[in-house]
């Protein structure tokens, strides 16, 4: 993930301290890229009405995060998956998929701020994710012996 220096400043500047944000979640809904809602609360079963993201709030972040966004896309990798889900391709509804790339930039960027890690494409190996084929036949992926031993 790279950010032009004028960007990566513009957000460092309007974002100041990350430990004022308990989450990811919070940094999106504080920078506009969370879906907000008209919903009035009643549980029934129609579509949710009004979902967008806000309007009154940090614009200059949103601005940063989409104009990120682009530069992501334009790269290629993870970002740009991501969009073409959202747009098919890009060939509908470009301006969510920014919006959505921007959403998922942002969430990076507060785990990769909050744990002062650097950014790289391939994520790093799950907990306890070892090496599962030890046991198991190369070709087949077929385990070589009992899983259970027989009771007598």
């Amino acid at each position: 993930m790279t950010l032009g220096w004028i960007l990566a400043y513009t957000i460092l500047a309007e974002i100041g301290c990350i430990e004022r944000f308990r989450s990811a979640k919070h940094l999106a809904s504080y920078c506009l890229l969370a879906p907000r809602g008209y919903d009035s609360g009643d549980e029934d079963d129609e579509v949710p009405k009004g979902r967008h993201v806000g309007r009154v709030g940090r614009r200059t972040l949103k601005w940063a995060w989409i104009e990120a966004a682009h530069s992501a896309v334009k790269r290629g990798g993870r970002f740009r998956k991501l969009f073409d889900r959202h747009t098919d391709s890009g060939k509908r509804n470009r301006n969510r998929g920014y919006i959505t790339v921007a959403h998922e930039l942002c969430r990076v960027a507060y785990v990769l701020w909050k744990k002062d890690v650097n950014y790289t494409d391939d994520p790093p190996p799950r907990p306890g994710g070892g090496s599962k084929c030890q046991i198991s036949c190369s070709e087949t992926g077929q385990p070589e012996g009992l899983m259970v031993a027989a009771a007598c």
